[in-house]
């Protein structure tokens, strides 16, 4: 693994995984960063070449000017695949699940396919939402006042203790996240604590996934842009993203392929990096057999 800094717009950091084969793009989630991808990265490496942004307003990339909007992110990835050579495979968790979905509806020739790891959707029903969740996700959205909340609950809590609060939230069971994924989450956590841009970043991030989780009709434009094979994948106990969002997506997609992963919360590719990678093979298989 090699941490690179390029120049697409701006400076962005980006975690080159190595391999050869075909180009593999890992877009991480809200609060995320490229090392979230890190413990799939050596298998999937054995058929491509595997990148990881860390996004505008996340990790080492700083703003520098730019918006961190999941619309500007979606154009960063498809610069990014554009500086690598594409087109690409585009797995994308959570609001980086989001952020391909509009990346591969926008600019299709840059995607070839798409692996939608519990992506950011629609509330499918608001009577089941958990109140954790509702103020977790909703607390940084307020304007004006959305930045020094998130600021106000960082300087309460220590990078440990808010690693670990932020994998009880994700994690259906925190104790199987492997100690070097809580160790890139900490490296993460310090790294926030000097960057003063990071809580206005996160709240404005936020507010641009807003109209797609509240606005169906929003998210659904988007949805059938996307012409590329899709893999959706969904942990059965996601705390995060209802597992009916993801039934209603596969509803309006059933040319998707769809697997649930029994006990998984909202992170597979850190909770259960194998049973993934093994899903993804599998649907992989199925696509070179087909073409």
């Amino acid at each position: 693994m090699n941490r690179t800094t390029i120049d697409i717009g701006g400076p962005v950091s980006v975690l080159e995984y190595g391999g050869a084969g075909p180009l593999a793009v890992c877009v991480h989630g809200l609060e995320g960063s490229a090392y979230n991808w890190s413990l799939i990265a050596d298998d999937l490496t054995k058929t491509h070449r595997v990148i990881a942004p860390d996004l505008v307003g996340f990790g080492y990339t700083e703003p520098a000017g730019r918006d961190v909007t999941v619309e500007a992110n979606a154009r960063l990835v498809a610069d990014v695949i554009d500086h690598y050579g594409g087109p690409a495979l585009l797995i994308g968790n959570s609001m980086g699940g989001l952020i391909s979905i509009l990346a591969a509806g926008q600019y299709p020739d840059r995607v070839s396919a798409l692996v939608l790891v519990d992506p950011a959707g629609p509330v499918a029903e608001w009577s089941r939402l958990k109140a954790r969740t509702a103020l977790t996700l909703g607390a940084s959205m307020i304007p004006g006042i959305g930045p020094a909340i998130v600021r106000k609950y960082r300087a309460k809590r220590t990078p440990e203790e808010g690693v670990m609060e932020s994998y009880e939230f994700v994690a259906a069971d925190p104790t199987v996240v492997p100690a070097a994924a809580f160790a890139d989450a900490l490296e993460i956590a310090e790294l926030r604590r000097n960057q003063q841009w990071s809580p206005d970043a996160l709240a404005n991030a936020s507010r641009s996934i807003a109209p797609y989780v509240l606005i169906k009709e929003r998210f659904l434009q988007a949805l059938h842009k996307v012409t590329q094979p899709t893999l959706l994948l969904h942990g059965t106990a996601d705390a995060v993203v209802q597992r009916e969002t993801a039934t209603w997506m596969a509803r309006q997609r059933p040319d998707w392929s769809v697997a649930y992963l029994d006990g998984v919360g909202h992170v597979p590719m850190i909770e259960s990096p194998a049973t993934m990678m093994e899903v993804f093979r599998t649907w992989e298989r199925s696509l070179l057999q087909r073409s």
